[in-house]
């Protein structure tokens, strides 16, 4: 079985860690035997990008042959259908957020006739009855994302020691740049000082933009917690990476965090966009208020199949489907 992964989100060598999680995930599929190649479009901050990418595509559909054609985003998703290899080639669309939120439920409804299958990262009620769409969340490593010592990560990270630390991340620059982005750091500055206000001492940020994936593990565990402030997520990789380290998550209620949030005793989803219930929630974590049951975060994500091998035998299993 020959895939090709055609994708706007891909490490590079400007932006290694853009795109990570579709990286992981072409990774386990060859690794669970599937025969996979990417064809990435390096769009970003240009839209002429676009148009050299669906010459390139044209070219490359013309002299490569695959069983399945795998979009990831809806933007590519575009691009595929103006090359006319929808009519001829079984294809799928992977979503990362909502339909909602990725080019609109139009868009949706416009791609719906051209793909046979519809990934999306949690359950969306209002998508849920359409026999195309299908819920395969991201998986993560298990062996690359697990507890290890925080005073030996801190030391490593050049951290303080006994100091408390607040995770945040956004791996697009571009979007990371702007005041009120997806991510809403200005949310988390806010949620901050209110938390700083309620321990009664300083709570030092570890912004996270570009770093080196294969660092990621170190800063999980070397934080206190990851406060999570976004307007609207899928099934946030990060979230699920600090959880297979046992590392505490405050978050909005956003994607699936509300599902792992049932399961995970680490996951803490507050039921607002407020950055005082999110101050207040960090707090309760920190000084060991909130509680949840017996069993480690890791373990649950494990049962609940969240792991790299369960995610690549999921889509294997969707790919002979087709």
């Amino acid at each position: 079985m020959r895939i090709l992964h055609i994708t706007n989100n891909y490490p590079s060598e400007r932006n290694p860690a853009f795109g990570s999680f579709v990286q992981s995930q072409v990774a386990s599929l060859q690794a669970s035997g599937v025969d996979c190649a990417v064809f990435f479009v390096d769009g970003r901050g240009c839209v002429w990008r676009y148009l050299r990418a669906w010459m390139r595509l044209v070219w490359h559909l013309l002299t490569h042959r695959y069983d399945v054609l795998h979009c990831h985003h809806a933007l590519t998703g575009l691009l595929l259908c103006l090359t006319g290899a929808p009519l001829f080639s079984r294809c799928v669309l992977s979503y990362q957020n909502s339909p909602s939120y990725e080019w609109g439920r139009g868009t949706f409804f416009l791609l719906y006739p051209f793909f046979r299958r519809f990934i999306l990262k949690f359950r969306d009620e209002a998508l849920s009855g359409y026999k195309k769409v299908c819920v395969i969340p991201n998986g993560c490593s298990p062996e690359r994302f697990r507890p290890m010592d925080k005073a030996e990560c801190r030391r490593e990270l050049g951290l303080e020691p006994e100091g408390s630390y607040v995770l945040f991340i956004d791996a697009n620059a571009r979007r990371a740049a702007k005041k009120h982005s997806q991510k809403r750091r200005d949310r988390f500055d806010v949620a901050l000082i209110r938390l700083c206000e309620c321990l009664g001492k300083p709570v030092h940020p570890m912004i996270l933009q570009d770093e080196d994936p294969l660092r990621m593990p170190l800063w999980y565990n070397a934080a206190d917690l990851f406060l999570l402030t976004s307007d609207y997520e899928g099934s946030p990789n990060a979230v699920k990476e600090c959880l297979m380290c046992n590392t505490p998550v405050v978050a909005t209620p956003v994607g699936d965090l509300p599902y792992l949030a049932k399961y995970c005793p680490d996951c803490h989803v507050v039921p607002d966009f407020d950055p005082n219930t999110l101050a207040q929630k960090a707090w309760e974590v920190m000084t060991g208020v909130a509680g949840g049951p017996g069993q480690t975060s890791r373990d649950a994500l494990l049962k609940l199949g969240y792991g790299l091998e369960d995610t690549a035998s999921k889509l294997v299993e969707m790919y002979r489907g087709l």
